[in-house]
């Protein structure tokens, strides 16, 4: 009998080890402060509020903007001419801006069409006859800097600080979102 479970205790010390380490993976990842999703979240806001502040855009039409002083509310929406979603949201981006003409919102449009751009961004405008500045970023140094990975994305600002990341198809007329921009523009 004691030889039959001497074959069996390296089998024990390997379980033991592992389920020693999986234990410790534990207690350190979950202790560590520093890796709370608040704060990680905090990181990537203070990234985003840091790269407005530095913001010195041009857009497709020549106006130089900055964003030292940023307007109450600033959506900036990341779009290509080919994507679908990003263009079913120009209705209700133009619905907004109508909406509160005259108070401090402001939308800013990223196109990140690669090929022929100018003229893609040309035909977009017209066909939904965009009342918002609009930046050509064909390099990619704006989604870069901004760390986008996909689009439409929109970030939105309240007196310079973000409020909201929205990834994907946004509808900027909801019920919701008006309530929260009449808010921030009091």
């Amino acid at each position: 009998m004691l030889i039959t479970m001497k074959k069996y205790i390296p089998i024990f010390i390997v379980i033991f080890g592992l389920s020693l380490y999986l234990v410790s993976q534990g207690i350190f990842t979950n202790g560590d402060p520093t890796a709370t999703a608040p704060d990680k979240q905090s990181k990537i806001d203070k990234h985003y509020y840091d790269v407005l502040k530095n913001l010195k855009v041009k857009t497709w039409d020549g106006k130089s903007l900055t964003y030292k002083n940023p307007p109450k509310v600033l959506i900036i929406n990341f779009w290509a001419s080919w994507c679908t979603p990003c263009l079913e949201e120009f209705p209700s981006l133009n619905s907004l801006i109508k909406k509160f003409e005259g108070k401090d919102i402001q939308v800013l449009g990223v196109n990140t069409d690669e090929k022929d751009q100018e003229s893609k961004v040309k035909k977009t405008i017209d066909k939904y006859e965009l009342k918002f500045p609009i930046v050509l970023d064909a390099e990619g140094l704006l989604i870069n800097e901004f760390l986008i990975t996909a689009i439409p994305i929109s970030v939105i600002y309240h007196d310079g600080k973000v409020v909201e990341i929205s990834k994907g198809s946004k509808d900027f007329t909801s019920e919701e979102f008006l309530e929260n921009v009449t808010k921030w523009l009091e």
